[in-house]
């Protein structure tokens, strides 16, 4: 067999489409399951093949992990990067199909993510899961304070929200049970000693956060979470600094809580959040800079391995 220059997967629920670079590409179509990419190892053969897989919310995680496995180099790309390239190549038209030749076209241009680990990915399921079931919980609890809502709907709707409130602390408890077990759990200790960092900003730091901070400058990182502005100049326009569109935003909604704690609490936050309001600036645009701070509190903490100690008092 000829040694495979670049293999483009679309992954989506139940299918797989792959199109292999040969010099007669070759066009297949596998399910999503271990049947199906047992298959397509077989089609792959042995060799070193360098494999492109859009990131498609947890789609991709099986045969990422099986052809990892089998030894074959896998690239986990961004569909939003992957896009924008493949408009700029002239590609207007989406399918699956078209999906996985770009995957194959921009496989070297495109950075590469940074993949989960297995462990990280079943910490993340079930913070994924609370977050799923307090958003339902929150929804159902808005619904009944609509003026003249249906007393028996209303009642209806507590004793859901109550369900999902004892399942939420059964998957609290159960992620803290996981994560002391898993090589994380100094992460999670850690970041809790941090001003205002509770349970479940530690939670979602530990899953959202990358695995190798080391990689990361803290402007990258809170661009990443959405709480750094971006320049916008452009010739004669020079806008104020705009916060990105994309962003990891369970990682921004959990810092909102403890920005809010550390503004009640503690001095500095809440005469920085004093000084940017009497400067014009919203009270959204003001939070986010104490976000911005509480983040970096957070990320140097993981960084450097111990645990928080309050800055030295100033010499007059």
């Amino acid at each position: 067999m000829k040694s495979i220059t670049c293999v483009g997967i679309d992954a989506s629920k139940d299918r797989l489409d792959v199109l292999i670079d040969r010099p007669q590409k070759r066009r297949l179509s596998y399910s999503n399951d271990k049947r199906g990419i047992a298959l397509l190892k077989v089609e792959l053969g042995g060799g070193q093949y360098i494999v492109a897989i859009e990131a498609s919310g947890r789609y991709e995680a099986l045969v990422r992990h099986e052809l990892e496995a089998a030894g074959h180099q896998v690239k986990l790309q961004n569909p939003r990067q992957v896009r924008r390239l493949a408009e700029g190549m002239g590609t207007q038209a989406k399918t699956d199909l078209i999906d996985a030749q770009i995957l194959v076209r921009t496989a070297e241009l495109c950075g590469i993510n940074e993949p989960r680990t297995k462990e990280r990915e079943l910490l993340g399921d079930v913070s994924g899961a609370i977050e799923c079931l307090k958003l339902e919980r929150s929804g159902h609890l808005k619904r009944i304070q609509v003026p003249g809502y249906a007393p028996e709907a209303a009642k209806a709707l507590r004793r859901v929200a109550g369900a999902l409130e004892r399942e939420i602390a059964k998957l609290e408890a159960e992620f803290v049970r996981l994560v002391k077990a898993s090589s994380l759990a100094e992460r999670f200790t850690l970041a809790q000693t941090v001003p205002c960092v509770g349970p479940n900003l530690a939670r979602i730091a530990v899953c959202e956060l990358p695995q190798d901070l080391e990689k990361w400058s803290i402007r990258q990182l809170s661009c990443y979470a959405g709480v750094a502005g971006l320049d916008d100049q452009s010739g004669k326009k020079n806008l104020p600094p705009r916060v990105p569109k994309h962003k990891n935003v369970h990682l921004k909604a959990a810092l909102y809580m403890p920005a809010m704690g550390l503004i009640m609490r503690h001095a500095w936050a809440k005469s920085t959040y004093s000084r940017l309001r009497t400067r014009g600036l919203t009270h959204q645009q003001a939070i986010v800079a104490i976000m911005h701070k509480l983040l970096f509190h957070l990320v140097a903490v993981l960084k450097r391995g111990s645990a928080w100690e309050a800055e030295p008092p100033k010499r007059d």
